[in-house]
């Protein structure tokens, strides 16, 4: 029996890609068994477990922009990383090792290089983040969602530009009304979804509890908060509907929404981009969503938070679309051009291929 790893977890950004791999590896070969190298902190191990995956928890060692505990301690903890996950490969000898990112798959793809086991890892974000800056010089192929005019790998890194995996597609939408009814909304009056992401964020949380206040009653919001962010938010009468999070559902939340008002991350934009649905991203400030947001320009609305204002210009921008629904519509195909995604084929063909 084949066997592929998926490592990461943390955030919801190199999960919900790495699970649209996975269901196109069970397709091509129903004898493939996945397995899952995550986090106890993230909000992954729900949504894999419900697919049968069997998920272990790799401790947490991630290095932070600031001065921490955590980062104290970083050293003692990516060693602890470092022999979790060497216990994980020997006990389960996977043919190969497949990571989009994060600091999860730092100590699982280098342990797994010194066994010779094949590894591949997605970079999503148009800025190379730090783990996979870490990680290429030892996986047989990295992949991208952008095509670079200069590579920011090392020398040698062999990179494919692939479109960006993502666990929904367009033809599988419920209707709007279905999508309404699951959250107790009308299917004839305009939807909002606000999402932080998969952990939440808090700051574009208060902001919408300042600003709906002032929008017209017929609007309704989808107010994905993330666990724990913000507990005071809760749902206080028809038209409101706050969650902490949604997993697969997220897919009626997109449905019943005619805007989407997102963090930046590229796990999010991809499944926009797949959805054809209209986006006002607020980047999380000094990150690389901002960039993502920048080389997406022309298909979305940026508000950069932090700005004076930053709270009324996102407000005026989904009133001005909620007005508009030809512009929604053009800016949800701007998107879909802008941004090449699939169902997970192309990064999943690459891994059968090391398999071999």
């Amino acid at each position: 029996m084949k066997k592929i790893l998926c490592a990461g977890g943390g955030t919801l950004g190199p999960v919900a890609p790495l699970l649209a791999v996975a269901d196109r590896l069970r397709e091509a070969d129903n004898t493939i068994r996945i397995l899952w190298a995550g986090t106890d902190s993230g909000p992954e191990r729900e949504m894999i477990e419900r697919r049968g995956i069997p998920f272990t928890s790799i401790p947490v060692a991630k290095l932070t922009r600031y001065a921490s505990r955590q980062l104290l301690t970083l050293p003692f903890d990516y060693m602890r990383a470092r022999m979790e996950s060497a216990r994980l490969l020997d006990r389960e000898h996977p043919n190969a090792v497949l990571s989009a990112g994060g600091f999860t798959a730092v100590p699982v793809v280098r342990e797994a290089y010194r066994r010779r086991i094949p590894c591949l890892s997605h970079q999503l974000d148009y800025e190379t983040g730090l783990s996979n800056r870490m990680i290429s010089r030892y996986c047989r192929y990295v992949t991208t969602s952008f095509s670079y005019m200069h590579s920011p790998f090392p020398a040698g890194t062999t990179t494919y530009v692939i479109p960006t995996p993502t666990r929904f597609r367009k033809q599988d939408l419920p209707s709007r009304e279905s999508a309404c009814r699951a959250f107790a909304l009308d299917p004839t009056k305009p939807v909002l979804l606000v999402t932080g992401g998969g952990t939440g964020a808090r700051t574009l949380n208060d902001a919408m509890s300042h600003i709906r206040k002032r929008f017209s009653p017929e609007v309704q919001i989808i107010h994905l908060t993330g666990k724990g962010k913000s507990p005071d938010l809760v749902s206080d009468g028809p038209g409101y509907a706050v969650l902490p999070f949604l997993a697969d559902e997220m897919i009626a939340a997109y449905a019943a929404a005619d805007i989407v008002v997102s963090r930046a991350g590229m796990g999010a934009i991809s499944e926009l981009a797949a959805l054809q649905k209209s986006a006002v991203l607020v980047p999380l400030p000094n990150s690389p969503q901002i960039q993502n947001a920048r080389e997406l320009k022309d298909a979305v609305i940026i508000v950069e938070q932090g700005t004076d204002g930053w709270m009324e210009e996102l407000r005026l921008a989904i009133e001005s679309l909620l007005k508009d629904s030809e512009r929604r519509r053009q800016m949800g195909i701007a998107l879909f051009d802008a941004l090449p995604t699939d169902d997970g084929s192309a990064l999943a063909n690459l891994a059968l291929s090391v398999m071999l």
